[in-house]
């Protein structure tokens, strides 16, 4: 059913494009800046379909999809339920890292200054909590700066609707919520160099393109797409965040679901949203050929 309902989406997408390039293939005459229209038009109708595209996807999520995906300009291609709140699971941890390699760039802490109950230092808290999603190294963190303190510093940076309610965890599994929206403006920010200093960008840039747990969008994305990220999962939360790196173009892409009996049963459908997503930027881009992963 899935290999049909990717037929007809790249049908869809296709038929619309061409559709508009016909309708304006007579203007290319009409002045200085038709030519600029007759291409910026496909474009707008390759991100309708990939729009189009997200929705039937969001038919098969049992909760709700919250997507943003950010062209290599920063500029918003599509958002879907972008200010939702959603229990955020492990993607808390994006938040908690900027809050301490702030910390590291204002000289309040070093990096090899030992976190309190782990035993390891800042920097390896940091990699072990980022690229396995160490949920030990996460909530010691968090207990170290102070919750209320990460929260308010988030907030401050401009992550309004990304809150912490540590109290309704456990010991080390934190309660949060936060938004695609947030999420996305927090990895543009980092992917530009405009969130940390040049040396905590490159460390956190770092752990994501070190990320171990590959059974979301990973799954989905040809062998050459470059995918620095982060996973976020609960029983039933299942989210993938990151920056999309194909042919030297990056595209900041934030998937975000719920309502799942497992993360088990939300890998094939984020395996087809890679494909989809993917699809469409090499046709934005013009990066060659598309050798989809296995589904």
């Amino acid at each position: 059913m899935r290999t049909s309902r990717r037929g007809s989406r790249t049908r869809r997408t296709a038929a619309l494009g061409l559709a508009l390039v016909l309708l304006l293939g007579g203007c290319g005459a009409e002045g200085d800046g038709a030519g600029d229209a007759a291409t910026a038009v496909p474009a707008e109708a390759a991100a309708t379909g990939l729009a189009a595209d997200l929705e039937d996807l969001a038919t098969e999520v049992p909760g709700e999809l919250g997507v943003v995906l950010l062209d290599p300009e920063g500029a918003e291609v599509v958002a879907r339920s972008a200010d939702r709140p959603f229990t955020s699971a492990s993607l808390y941890k994006l938040f908690v890292a900027h809050a301490v390699l702030d910390e590291a760039d204002r000289g309040a802490l070093g990096l090899s200054d030992v976190v309190p109950e782990l035993g390891l230092t800042v920097e390896q808290s940091l990699d072990v909590m980022i690229s396995w999603s160490d949920n030990a190294s996460g909530a010691a963190l968090g207990r170290w700066l102070g919750w209320k303190e990460v929260e308010a510093f988030a907030q401050e940076q401009g992550f309004t609707a990304t809150t912490f309610d540590p109290g309704t965890g456990s010991q080390d599994v934190v309660a949060m919520s936060t938004t695609p929206a947030d999420v996305a403006a927090l990895l543009e920010r980092l992917r530009r160099g405009d969130l940390l200093s040049d040396s905590s960008t490159a460390l956190l840039l770092g752990f994501l393109e070190e990320q171990h747990l590959d059974y979301a969008l990973s799954s989905g994305f040809s062998p050459d797409v470059d995918f620095a990220h982060k996973t976020g999962l609960l029983e039933d939360v299942s989210h993938d965040v990151g920056i999309v790196d194909i042919g030297g173009q990056e595209y900041v892409l934030a998937v975000l679901t719920d309502g799942w009996s497992g993360y088990e049963e939300s890998t094939p459908w984020f395996g087809e949203a890679a494909r989809t997503v993917e699809a469409y930027v090499r046709e934005d881009t013009g990066a060659g050929p598309w050798t989809a992963a296995a589904p």
